[in-house]
């Protein structure tokens, strides 16, 4: 019984340490690294796609709202135009079969982690790795196995961003440059440098992920702040620190904070945005605080690393900042584990942040054993929650795992 619930997670964490494994002894096996990559890439598709609705908090809510459109989402029907408009399209164009409705919402939402992971991860298997094992409020995997909106819109997020911002290798080259040249370099030759950049799809995209989730209209102002964030070492490290004390004591309650903004738009209205306020009025969502608060801690080590490991110029970039913004904010939106899951748009830049820091390294086994120190922690913890989930199941209950009958 304890077995047969366990096993899936048992295969993927398995197969999460030997591809970890691979992907460090086989660094820069071009063929190698991509043959593993796109088959780790459709195993998590198939996992996350063809699961029953027994399995994730609100699959079978959203199941229901694909069977039955007109009535929207939500205990009232409400729900964002975007997203409706894809329960629609989605009830005719896929004849009303459930199982074809998760696959192709698991399609948009790890279409966008893969592709812009092959585009832009110097090892693309490690941050399939770190998309299993890693997480803050919630473990990535388990969010996809139940957050349908979320994780559609976080997909084109992730999009979004890729061709805002461009590689970050080409990012780099570009910071390298104007690190050495004393002129301020054209806007013509930026794009030249960084030849993904578009930023007519980059909008686009963001705009169409924030229709299908309010939430990531809050990444717009991120976005903006990003890039005037030029902070050397010490200050990242001591703004990192600084949050998570800051965090820890519950100096502030959040949660009042972002209640009192959302009334601002008539919390009970009908207006777009001020359906989110609701969110505040989860007391299931409460954290309780401590001085080790494994919702916070975790992420902010890998930002220490990442800080630590830059270089002057690796740390200027977008990406990096982003995902330093995010640790901060998941610092400070501590008290309700909604808001941290407001942040997951950004705390998935680690999938992408981290192999890039690392390939900078000439001597790489120091940070090949701070990653496998790393994974494992996160495996373990991922394995606590499983355990507490399949004793008393609350929350997001992603076990047992169960395939689908495709009768759903």
């Amino acid at each position: 019984m304890i077995i047969s619930a366990f096993l899936p997670y048992i295969i993927i964490y398995g197969v999460a340490v030997v591809l970890m494994a691979i992907s460090m002894l086989f660094y820069g096996k071009g063929k190698l690294n991509d043959y593993i990559f796109w088959l780790a890439w459709i195993a998590l598709l198939v996992f996350v796609g063809f699961r029953d609705q027994s399995v994730g908090s609100d699959t079978a809510n959203y199941l229901s709202s694909f069977h039955h459109p007109e009535s929207g989402y939500g205990e009232n029907g409400d729900t964002d135009p975007g997203f409706l408009l894809y329960l629609y399209l989605s009830h005719y164009l896929l004849f009303d079969q459930g199982t074809l409705f998760l696959l192709l919402t698991a399609l948009v939402g790890l279409g966008g982690i893969g592709y812009v992971t092959r585009k832009n991860s110097a090892m693309p298997v490690l941050s399939l790795v770190f998309f299993a094992t890693f997480g803050t409020a919630t473990i990535f995997l388990f969010h996809y196995l139940s957050a349908v909106r979320q994780t559609l819109a976080e997909g084109l997020f992730l999009l979004s961003v890729y061709f805002f911002l461009g590689k970050q290798r080409d990012e780099y080259r570009l910071l390298l440059l104007q690190d050495k040249e004393e002129e301020e370099i054209t806007a013509e030759k930026k794009e030249e440098l960084i030849p993904d950049r578009n930023i007519g799809l980059a909008a686009i995209l963001f705009f169409i992920a924030a229709l299908i989730h309010g939430s990531t209209w809050a990444m717009l102002p991120v976005l903006f702040i990003a890039r005037f964030l030029k902070f050397k070492r010490w200050i990242w490290a001591a703004i990192i620190v600084g949050t998570y004390a800051f965090g820890v004591q519950s100096i502030v309650s959040v949660q009042d904070i972002v209640f009192a903004i959302f009334s601002l738009f008539g919390r009970s209205s009908d207006n777009y945005l001020a359906r989110y306020g609701n969110y505040g009025d989860w007391g299931h969502g409460e954290v309780e605080m401590s001085l080790i608060n494994p919702n916070m801690w975790p992420f902010c080590i890998l930002a220490l690393y990442l800080i630590f490991r830059s270089d002057k110029v690796f740390i200027k970039s977008q990406w990096v900042i982003l995902f330093l913004l995010s640790v901060v904010f998941n610092n400070l939106f501590n008290d309700n584990i909604i808001w941290s899951r407001l942040f997951l748009y950004i705390s998935l830049l680690s999938l992408f942040v981290i192999p890039n820091v690392i390939a900078l390294q000439k001597k790489r086994w120091i940070d090949y054993g701070f990653i496998a120190v790393f994974v494992a922690y996160s495996i373990m913890r991922a394995t606590k929650i499983l355990i507490a989930i399949w004793i008393a199941p609350e929350g997001n209950v992603v076990i047992p795992y169960e395939f689908t009958d495709f009768t759903i």
